[in-house]
């Protein structure tokens, strides 16, 4: 009978305590690196610095299940999924979405790796090719792609654990 070894179990275990065997990231600016996304009260979403700043599961494929694709899901609120609704993103429930019939493909979005930067990915909406995840003024929303510097800057992120976001100093009296 196969034995696992105890190092392993002991890996697998630190592993999974450190959230590296659930997919789970904070997703940080590329203009910005202080800000990663996070949400409001109210579910509506973006790029925010300090206790703002939300941790997501990355469900791969998305929930359209299509190779490339990925969605969202808040580590918070489990079966909470950023989605975009009247180009906004939201976070909401799967269970009690708004238009539930087209809640999948709203969230659910292709990778784009080393789309404008190395290192960093855009998020191209699945129901609207074309159109990126980005940042304006604050608020995460999906455009389309105008091909300025700016656009570009705006919609690309890198997942990150959060040990290498910059770290707010300390401020004395």
């Amino acid at each position: 009978m196969f034995q696992t070894p105890w190092y392993f179990v002991l890996v697998l275990c630190v592993s999974m305590t450190l959230g590296q065997a659930e997919n789970v990231y904070y997703i940080r600016s590329q203009n910005y690196p202080a800000y990663t996304w996070g949400y409001d009260v109210k579910g509506e979403a973006y790029i925010m610095t300090g206790l703002g700043q939300r941790l997501f599961r990355i469900i791969t494929p998305g929930l359209t299940e299509q190779p490339g694709t990925i969605s969202f899901e808040s580590y918070d609120k489990p079966g909470y999924f950023l989605r975009h609704y009247g180009s906004e993103l939201h976070l909401e429930h799967s269970s009690q979405p708004r238009n539930s019939h087209i809640f999948a493909q709203d969230s659910t979005f292709f990778v784009r790796e080393n789309k404008w930067f190395p290192e960093y990915a855009a998020y191209e909406s699945v129901n609207y090719p074309g159109s990126f995840i980005r940042h304006s003024s604050s608020r995460l929303r999906i455009d389309k792609s105008d091909g300025s510097d700016l656009f570009k800057k705006d919609s690309s992120f890198i997942l990150t654990t959060g040990s290498d976001l910059p770290q707010p100093g300390i401020v004395g009296k």
